[in-house]
């Protein structure tokens, strides 16, 4: 087996990256044989930045970075989730196949990266901002919709988009980057002169507008009737105009993108070309300068002098064991994630797939798992444990866009069979009667087709079915790629565990790419476990990651503020400074404690409840690490901002020392501020109520008298361990040995303890 382990690849050529400029290697375009559309691409000291389209996959907006051109690699994303409608989650029968998120545009201003993106998921163009484009998260605004969008900071610190397709116009910004001043600006585009026609598949699009020794530059891409895709550029002394134009480059297909230097004064475009079913593949173009213009020459250049080799796969794909506790950053979800129902925890070096519902056709499927292919050749496979799955059940690996083909594991009638399909059509069905299958696609881009295979041990790869042709489509408007996936057709509820998932240019080859992150650190938040008896502060949840310490439907921190992670926190004073709000069912958060003493402990809670709540309504749970949990009851207090303080009528127990409790939201729209433990005392008496409630014994039963309300009894011995619990006026104790006892006695509200004897 061979195996490529680029993380030492990539440590050497930078090592020697100095010392290569001055011999160079030709590298040949495209630069990236694989589906990175629309690059927008700047320089910062000696990296370089590009960004990319993802359409409608999770996370998206990849932000890549080189420092030698040659490669790149995905150091981050602008966003986790885009918007968390039916649309973008699959929800509803609703999709955003070939819509999410469009053509972006990269820029730093002022110490800031920003990215701006439009989308026709949610009509609306986002602008993302930080301060750390590889490490950082995002900031976001959202802005009125601009078709191919470039965001421009003049030298006087003013911002504007340009944008337009078939024109192009103009919006300013306000200074704080956060709306648009009023009215929009045609700009003047001798478009029809530049080209010499009038006739256009696409008249104009892709604006990308920079500016050099004072003069701004307009580079677009337009596709005339007869011709090919074309790069223009238009030139002007003011930025509304007048513009002169020339065709920067048309020859081959290859345009639409901008221009960048790098620190040795050379210049390149970054541009794309339609390339069928792998996608659009970017080419790196050498720019010259000649009477204040830049040109691109007669053709693309087939070959271009850098540092480096390009390394095997492009850094697009890697090969992955799922031995970490998160996903490489060259995984994407095909829409929103489920986060509920995939774990790289529930079984410890497998991803687990579950299905949550039924869907009825693999188009549908929430949580498919996809990774991009890479020309000219390249093969992917997977090791998948079927074990888990229930009748109904279909999972494996998919070459995924609209003409998608799959071959995966089908469970009918409690048998297993090995199928292939292209779309809907069943074309060939294999018996199969062991726990572990493996599966492979082939993907051969000079031929544009995919080849189907399957293994029960990893060595003899079996054809099945019929190969598919990889036509590139407006669908899902996007190269093919491979998807790891499990769906339901009959009942929800089964799983699908995938071992690994191997990629390489052949069945022999395995690339892993270096991790550019260290996983997230699992544990308590600085590093600080919570004192019980104390406080436990409700934003204080574990670091680690969503799914792993806390589970958010969203993704993302609503409040913004606090931390960064995805738990939605808000500043509020009445919660004396921040609390997890607009809180959903089955979200959780994970917190480590370290506990003084075991044994029973009460909980109170300090929460805010604006609508109506029945008394009893249940919020919330607590539970142990034993999976022992109680009910947490909240009342309404009539406003988000307006906290009240709430004993629970249950007790928790805790094991001394460092453990984990955690905390899952059972009714939607609670904000909760901490969690308050005191160690239970049975000997406590609240005297204002002990007054009127009696409690009678006699050899046989315990009659409770003078309670006016429900109420829970529990009679709890000498250790402080409860022997009983009953909602009864009568209780027979049979059973119970003699001795001296408590009984605790809660109603609606208060708490009494009483002594009592038994003999």
């Amino acid at each position: 087996m061979k195996k490529t382990l680029l993380s030492i690849v990539a440590s050497v050529a930078t090592f020697f990256g100095a010392t290569l400029q001055s011999f160079g290697v030709s590298v040949s375009n495209p630069l990236i044989y694989s589906d990175v559309p629309d690059p927008s691409v700047i320089r910062d000291g000696n990296k370089y930045y590009m960004v990319s389209t993802t359409m409608h996959c999770a996370p998206g907006v990849p932000i890549m970075m080189s420092e030698d051109l040659s490669n790149w690699r995905t150091v981050n994303y602008a966003y986790q989730t885009l918007d968390n409608g039916d649309n973008q989650s699959l929800n509803g029968g609703k999709h955003a196949y070939g819509k999410g998120s469009w053509a972006s545009s990269l820029r730093k201003h002022k110490g800031k990266y920003y990215i701006l993106t439009p989308s026709y998921t949610t009509g609306k163009t986002h602008l993302f901002s930080t301060e750390d484009i590889e490490n950082g998260t995002w900031d976001e605004v959202r802005l009125p919709f601009y078709h191919d969008p470039s965001l421009f900071f003049d030298d006087d610190d003013r911002a504007y988009i340009i944008f337009g397709s078939g024109e192009f116009k103009m919006v300013e910004l306000n200074s704080d980057l956060k709306g648009v001043k009023n009215g929009e600006t045609k700009l003047n585009i001798p478009i029809d002169q530049t080209t010499g026609t009038n006739g256009y598949i696409v008249k104009c699009e892709g604006a990308h507008m920079e500016k050099v020794d004072g003069k701004y530059y307009l580079f677009a891409i337009s596709w005339p009737n007869g011709k090919c895709r074309t790069e223009l550029v238009f030139r002007s002394s003011s930025l509304t105009g007048n513009y002169e134009g020339k065709i920067a480059l048309q020859e081959n297909g290859v345009a639409q993108g901008g221009i960048f230097d790098t620190p040795e004064g050379k210049w390149y475009a970054m541009l794309f070309r339609d390339s069928g079913g792998v996608g659009r593949i970017p080419w790196l173009i050498p720019v010259t300068w000649q009477n204040g213009w830049p040109t691109m020459g007669n053709q693309a250049a087939r070959s271009v002098d850098l540092p480096n080799a390009v390394e095997p796969a492009y850094s697009m794909a890697t090969c992955d064991d799922f031995e970490s506790t998160t996903l490489p950053l060259e995984w994407q979800w095909n829409h929103n994630p489920d986060d509920a129902h995939w774990s790289l925890s529930a079984r410890p070096g497998y991803l687990r797939i579950t299905t949550g519902r039924t869907d009825k056709s693999l188009y549908w499927a929430k949580n498919t798992l996809t990774q991009k292919t890479f020309g000219p050749k390249c093969s992917g496979r997977v090791a998948l444990d079927v074990r888990g799955m229930k009748d109904g059940d279909v999972a494996g690996l998919v070459a995924l866009q609209d003409s998608f083909g799959f071959v995966g594991v089908e469970k009918q009638w409690g048998k297993l069979n090995i199928v292939q399909q292209k779309t809907v059509t069943r074309n060939a069905s294999v018996p199969f009667d062991g726990e572990t299958v493996y599966l492979r696609i082939d993907f051969d881009f000079t031929k544009d087709r995919a080849y189907f295979y399957y293994s029960t041990d990893n060595q003899k790869w079996n054809a099945i079915g019929k190969d598919i042709p990889l036509p590139y489509t407006l669908g899902m408007f996007a190269g093919y790629k491979f998807g790891l996936f499990n769906y339901a057709t009959s009942q929800a509820g089964g799983y699908a565990d995938f071992d690994w998932f191997k990629v390489g240019e052949d069945v022999y080859d395995e690339i892993y790419l270096g991790q550019i992150k260290e996983p997230e650190v699992v544990g308590p938040y600085n590093e600080v476990a919570a004192n019980i008896p104390g406080v436990v502060e409700a934003e204080n949840y574990n670091t680690g990651g969503n799914n792993i310490s806390y589970y958010d439907k969203d993704r993302s921190n609503r409040g913004g503020e606090y931390r960064k992670d995805g738990v939605d926190i808000y500043a509020s004073d009445e919660a004396n400074g921040f609390a997890i709000g607009y809180c959903e069912e089955e979200e959780w958060m994970n917190y480590t404690v370290n506990v003084a003493e075991e044994g029973e402990y009460t909980v109170s809670v300090r929460a805010s409840e604006e609508g109506e709540v029945e008394a009893g309504t249940i919020h919330a749970s607590l539970s142990n690490e034993t999976g022992d949990a109680i009910d947490i009851e909240v009342g309404s207090t009539g406003a988000w901002d307006v906290y009240d303080e709430y004993v629970q009528k249950n007790r928790i127990s805790l094991p001394a020392g460092e453990s984990t409790i955690k905390l899952t939201i059972k009714k939607s729209w609670v904000n909760i501020d901490r969690l308050t433990f005191t160690k239970y005392d049975p000997s406590d008496v609240d005297l204002t109520e002990a007054d009127k409630i009696v409690v009678v014994t006699s050899p046989s039963t315990i009659k409770i008298i003078g309670t006016d309300s429900s109420f829970k009894a529990e009679i709890i011995n000498a250790e402080g361990k409860t022997v009983c619990v009953s909602d009864k006026t009568e209780i027979y104790t049979s059973g119970i040995t003699s001795g001296v006892y408590t009984i605790r006695i809660t109603t609606d509200s208060n708490v009494v303890c009483k002594k009592l004897t038994l003999k």
